[in-house]
């Protein structure tokens, strides 16, 4: 008898086969780190709720006690009407094959209980009609308030609720399941005058697109439907790959998504796919798994595939698939955009003719930001131009910021701009409108240095994205890293390079408990951070060069 996880039904199936089949786990292979600032972001929410109104148990740390003991623990803290319960095993449901600890129970005030999680990701959007929102702060869970102007991110984080059901499901032979079908995600999103809530979800609220492409997409079913749908699929998997008659084949190719960069298993799927497979190769508004299903099935596979298919002829069969996509006929002509580009060996594609107006002076600037896992600007760094030949300036703090020591830094970064450029008529170029948002932001404090630098932007400052985005199409993009290197030919000298990265090596540079590693990944920060300013000047140049 088997039992799978909350996370089962949300994931890729191939995760379910191989776990229950014959495959050899990978060397080396683990859980991941997850993204930078998720532990501090969840350590914050839960220290929260234990300073909270709510009565909590902490079921957590618990390692040296079975799992019956456990699962033991979590149903007499149930009985007791505890106001939240921190990692609960619950009693695993060996007829239904389910197990599964829920991060929170919250109760519902009636004596039943719904399940929570802690996400670092937005949760909430932000809309302008008058339906109404449920949530409560995370200083008080179980007080519900009602509210308008916000919604769940149904379209980006509907996983969540997928792995939500899991555990509202599993809460049943207990005795203890909230009649109603409750959940709860906490977010990164801090509400006034609440601080951060969390947001009720209902299971049943129908919000999602079917799980099989070959129903109807465009009817919408509820979380706690396609949950039923998903773990059905994942049960029968997992029987195929237990009996290892050879129909678990069936079952393959592999379809890549963003879960493939984290997971265990993508160096054993990773050989089943052809190198040209579609969503193996195009990863800048890469089509999801629905809508890969659909081309395979009509016999489009690879990007050479897709860049000859006749599309007024595949649409007629592709499109009642994928119902559940908004734009998807114009994401399949996208697609196939990037893929004859790609198929011709092409990055770049140039949308007009002719020289590229682009504005110049004697002394030009490159500006880069970066950002900690806490979203302070920790690292202003410029490439300065002029008749005395180029260089790299910066003004860092290797520190954990406040909101204070933020603004000095940035006050000291301006300070040094302001008595530069004055007389001289410079320019300053940046990638993107980020740099400037940053200022905007932090020149609310009143700060002289930042009014200064918000007014100078406005004549001064040059947005080259603007400048791309108005002349390219780009088959990956027109990140800065993707047009600097397939047009201007720059190369990054760390092997690595990222803005989810240098956070991490930010956090190294700062928390790393021996003195050369801090200084290591220090330099890697600044040495990444200049490669970034000088890739800007790069892409100037080279932007300057076309005819």
């Amino acid at each position: 008898m088997f039992t799978l996880d909350p996370y089962a039904a949300r994931s890729c199936p191939l995760k379910t086969l191989h776990a229950f089949g014959q495959t050899e786990r990978p060397v080396g292979a683990t859980t991941g780190s997850g993204m930078p600032g998720a532990t501090a972001f969840t350590a914050e929410v839960l220290a929260q709720i234990l300073s909270g109104r709510a009565s909590v148990v902490d079921l957590r740390n618990r390692a040296e006690t079975t799992h019956e003991e456990q699962e033991a623990a979590c149903v007499a803290a149930m009985a007791a009407g505890t106001g939240v319960i921190i990692g609960g095993l619950l009693p695993r449901d060996f007829d239904e094959h389910r197990r599964g600890r829920a991060e929170l129970l919250i109760s519902d005030g009636s004596g039943g209980y719904v399940p929570g999680i802690v996400k670092f990701q937005r949760a909430l959007d932000a809309r302008r009609d008058d339906r109404e929102f449920t949530y409560s702060p995370v200083s008080d869970l179980p007080a519900r308030s009602v509210s308008t102007g916000w919604r769940y991110r149904w379209h980006w984080r509907w996983p969540n609720a997928i792995q939500l059901a899991h555990l509202w499901q599993l809460l049943a032979p207990t005795g203890f399941q909230s009649k109603a079908a409750n959940a709860v995600v906490i977010g990164v999103e801090r509400l006034d005058p609440d601080g951060l809530v969390a947001t009720w979800l209902d299971l049943n609220e129908p919000n999602l697109g079917p799980a099989s492409s070959a129903a109807d997409a465009s009817v919408q079913v509820s979380a706690l439907e396609r949950y039923h749908q998903e773990f059905a699929a994942r049960v029968e998997i997992a029987e195929i790959a237990q009996r290892n008659d050879g129909s678990e084949a069936s079952l393959l190719p592999p379809i890549v998504t963003t879960e493939c960069g984290y997971c265990d298993w993508w160096p054993i799927c990773r050989p089943l796919l052809d190198d040209d497979d579609l969503s193996l190769r195009i990863n800048k508004a890469p089509l999801d798994r629905q809508e890969i299903v659909g081309l395979r099935s009509a016999g489009v596979v690879t990007v050479s595939h897709l860049a000859s298919a006749d599309l007024d002829l595949l649409l007629t069969d592709y499109l009642p698939l994928v119902a559940h996509r908004q734009g998807a006929e114009e994401r399949l002509r996208l697609a196939q955009r990037r893929a004859r580009l790609l198929a011709e060996g092409q990055q770049l594609d140039r949308l007009t003719t002719g020289g590229i107006d682009l504005p110049a002076s004697a002394v030009e600037i490159d500006i880069d930001v970066e950002t900690s896992r806490n979203d302070r600007v920790y690292l202003w760094g410029f490439w300065i131009t002029d008749a005395t030949g180029s260089r790299y300036q910066h003004f860092s703090s290797f520190t954990d910021l406040d909101d204070a020591s933020e603004l000095a830094l940035a006050v000291e970064a301006m300070s040094w701009l302001r008595d530069f450029v004055a007389d001289t008529g410079a320019l300053v170029f940046h990638y993107s409108d980020y740099e400037v948002t940053r200022l905007t932001r932090l020149a609310a404090s009143g700060a002289p240095e930042l009014a200064w630098a918000v007014k100078y932007a406005a004549d001064h400052f040059v947005d080259l994205f603007s400048v791309v985005r108005r002349h390219f199409f780009g088959a990956n993009g027109l990140g800065l890293k993707a047009v600097a290197s397939a047009g201007a030919g720059f190369h990054w000298r760390d092997e690595d390079p990222g803005g989810l990265n240098s956070m991490i090596w930010f956090d190294e540079a700062v928390q790393a408990a021996d003195v050369a590693a801090r200084e290591l990944a220090r330099e890697r920060v600044l040495c990444y951070n200049e490669d970034d300013v000088r890739a800007t000047a790069s892409l100037r140049s080279w932007l300057r060069r076309q005819s």
